[in-house]
Formats: structure tokens, sequence, C-alpha cells
């Protein structure tokens, strides 16, 4: 009976229980690293921000990054995603060949697109400025745009290390590029330079510093290929950003589709869920006061634990639902993660009821309307924790061409709800939104998971017969 109780032997069967190997726990905890720094240096950093600039400059702040945080994502609209799935599959198969293609691919495409938006955004930052009743924050505006071009070139050694599962690496670059961010707020604020355009500038040479530095670990054939002029010269100058050749997997019983015919359908997703993050700090910049919105955007600051936590998961698990290939194995990848998903969605909860309470003595008595704000916005994570093993792993079912169906509903109601509730509960209304958000994708994603994989599996008991 002893034996049967010992603490050790229920704590290594609880692991094996909840990821069936213990390369797998090892990578989770590996990757929850460089979230763990994030959640120091992103929550520290914010607190120094927030007592340094005031509610007033907060809200400013908080528009700024969020134009900036628009940009950046238009320029990804899912590519790093798509390329770690394929680029995964390929090294799972000891393609290196492949690997690189994929990685050069997803670098041309965020090198191109990232040009566009910010060039877009920034001719557009007066007509902006003035939509939020700011017309001195275009300079603002412009520079914390310069910031996207870094972020594509950051996630080459970000992509490079997770599509080859070497996660500690891919951790100790991601660490030390918060820590270069974390450590430019700290140097204002030890010399108390505090000013909206010194926080600008601080996080824009901080991600300079963070690209250029990790560029040099990434193998060169994930960059440029050797004959890369060769590729570029005349009627050749449209392969540049022409889907990389993947041969066809003949193991693959679930989907098969080509990085460009994935990529199609994530886009809408993406381009989708990126206006939905961000439309509250929009509508609040054009019918609140700024103070307002630097009071929500200090309650967001307690969510970012529970934002980086999911990242880890998201990190962890993303590789291996793109190696499975049949429903069987999907189905055992998704109930193992549940598992670890739902116990930390219970720890989100009670993160949730007391932590935001702290507001008023963390970032001073001008934010103490944060702390309610910051325990909804928190509450929602323990639908969001539940939900990230089915919608991942939906992706192996070909979901992706139905997920934007359901991200477009969130972006609808959202959008509903806080033209409804803004003029009346203030910047209480987007919490209450987003929690909706995660509601209406918890209830779709499961819906939409259990109908197609009982369609796959009847096909495979058919064939059989």
């Amino acid at each position: 009976m002893a034996t049967m109780l010992n603490p050790t032997r229920l704590w290594n069967r609880l692991w094996r229980l909840l990821f069936d190997s213990r390369q797998g726990v090892k990578d989770t905890i590996v990757s929850a690293v460089p979230q763990i720094v994030g959640v120091f240096t992103g929550f520290f950093g914010s607190v120094l921000i927030a007592r340094g600039l005031g509610p007033d400059g907060m809200g400013q702040y908080a528009l700024v990054i969020s134009l900036a945080g628009i940009a950046t994502s238009l320029s990804d609209l899912g590519i790093g995603q798509t390329a770690i799935r394929y680029a995964s599959r390929a090294a799972a198969n000891n393609d290196t060949p492949v690997q690189m293609s994929v990685l050069r691919w997803a670098l041309r495409w965020r090198l191109s697109l990232v040009f566009l938006s910010t060039t877009a955004f920034f001719l557009l930052a007066p007509s902006i400025a003035q939509f939020w009743h700011s017309e001195t924050l275009t300079p603002y505006l412009r520079l914390g745009l310069l910031g996207g071009v870094f972020a594509a070139l950051a996630s080459v050694p970000t992509i490079y290390f997770q599509s080859s599962k070497r996660f500690s690496v891919n951790a100790s670059v991601t660490s030390s590029q918060k820590i270069i961010s974390f450590a430019g707020i700290l140097v204002l604020s030890v010399f108390s330079l505090w000013s909206l355009r010194n926080v600008v500038l601080a996080n824009l040479f901080a991600s300079a510093i963070g690209a250029l530095v990790f560029l040099i670990i990434v193998p060169k054939a994930a960059i440029w290929p050797r004959n890369a002029m060769r590729k570029i010269t005349g009627p050749d100058l449209r392969r540049v950003l022409a889907s990389p050749k993947i041969q066809h997997d003949t193991n693959n019983k679930l989907d098969n589709s080509s990085p460009v015919g994935f990529l199609t359908f994530h886009v809408f997703s993406v381009v989708i869920v990126t206006l939905t993050l961000q439309v509250d700090v929009w509508m609040m910049g054009y019918l609140l006061e700024k103070s307002e919105l630097g009071i929500y955007s200090v309650a967001t600051r307690f969510a970012l634990p529970l934002t980086i936590a999911l990242g880890a998961l998201s990190t962890a698990l993303w590789p291996r639902a793109s190696g499975a290939t049949d429903p069987a194995a999907v189905l055992s990848l998704m109930r193992r993660t549940f598992i670890t998903c739902f116990l930390i969605g219970l720890c989100s909860i009670l993160y949730a009821l007391f932590v935001p309470l702290l507001a008023p003595r963390i970032f001073g008595s001008e934010y103490a309307d944060s702390a309610f704000i910051g325990q909804l916005l928190c509450l929602r994570f323990f639908v969001s924790f539940c939900v990230i093993p089915v919608s991942i792993c939906g992706y192996s079912f070909g979901l992706v061409r139905y997920y934007w169906m359901v991200n477009l509903l969130q972006l609808v109601a959202v959008v509903f709800m806080n033209a409804l509730l803004l003029p009346i509960l203030g910047p209480i209304a987007p919490a209450l939104a987003i929690l909706t958000n995660s509601l209406i994708g918890a209830f779709s994603f499961s819906f939409l998971f259990v109908l197609v994989y009982h369609r796959h599996v009847r096909n495979v008991e058919i064939s059989h017969e």
C-alpha cells in the first residue's frame, strides 16, 4: 500500500498520463522558459511604463503598439505557423533541402508583406491619429511601425528551431530577445527618461538588436540559397514567392494540402483574429478618454502570464499535431493534451480571482479600476486553455477551411458588443466582449472537430468494407 502511495511514482504516472512521453514533458517545460521570462520582463516592464507615463500616456502608448501590432500581424498572416507545419514534416523525414526551402519561402513572403503593410500604415498614420482625436501621435505611430521589419527577421530563428524541435535553442533565442527588450525599458527607468518617444525608440532598438544578433546562428540556407541571384532575374522573378515543392505524403490520411493551399485559408483567419484582438483598443481610442484606455491597457497586463502559458502549450503542440497522419493519432494527442490544459485552466481561475486585485498596489492607486477588468480578461483563459487542443488538432483534419468563418462570427460579436456597451460600461465592455469571443470559439471549434472527426472515421470504415 505504501508503494502505491509513493509520491514520486504517482507524479511520474501523472506526467505519463498527460504527455505519454518524457520528451513531451521536456519540450513543454523548455518551451515555457521563454514564456516565463516574458512574464517577468513584460509585466514588470509594463509596470515601469505605466508608472512613468501615467494613465493618459499609457493610453497613447497602447494606441501606438496597437497599430504596430496590426502591421506585424498582417506581415505574418499565418506564414509562420504554416512554415512550422511543413518544415516540421520535412525535418521529421530528414529532408533538409525541403525544410530550408520552406523557411526561405516564409521569409520572402514575410519581408514582402511587412514592406506593404508598413508602407500602407505609414501613409495612413495621420488619418488614424485624427480618428483617435490625437493628431500629435502621428510621428510615434510611424516610428512604431518600423519594428515590424525586425519582427519579420526575428521570426527566422524561431521558425527554424521549432520546426527542428530544438526547443532548448529556441527557448534561449526567444528569452534573450525578451531580455534585450526589457533592458531598454530598464534604462529609461534608471535615468528617468520617460516620454512616449523614448519608450517607442527603446522598443525599436531592442527589436533590431534581438533580430540581427540571432540571425547569425541560423543556417545560411534558411535565408538565402546559393543560386538566389539566378532565380530573381528575368522571367523567374515570380518564382521567388512561389510555394516550395513538397512531395505528396502517402502516409498522411487526413490533410495533404500544399503550403499555399493551407495558407490561403489560414490568411483569412489570421486577418480576422488580428482585427478582433485590436478592435477594442481602436474603438476605445475613438469613444473613450485616453486615461480610460490606459486603465484598460494596465488590466490587460494581468492576462500576460496566461497568454504566455497558452503560447507555450501551442509551441509544443503545433509541430506534434502537424506530424499526426491518422485520426487515431490525432485523437490520442488531443486527449493527452486536454488533461494538461484543463488542469492549467483550473489554476487560471484562481489566478483570475485574486491576482488582478493587486492592480492599485503594483501600478499605483490611479489604476484601481483595472482590477475588475483584469479579472474578466483573465477568466476567459479557462475556456482558451480547454479549447486549444481541439483547435490545433483540428488543423490535421483540414478544419483550416472553416476556421475563418468562426473567426468572422467572433469579430462581429466583439464589434457589436463594444458598440452597444462602450458608451454604457466604459472599459468593462471590451472585457465582456472578449469573454464572449472565447465562448463562441470554444463551442464552434469543438462542434466542427466532432463533426469532421466522425466523418473521417466513417470514411475509413467504408473503405475497409
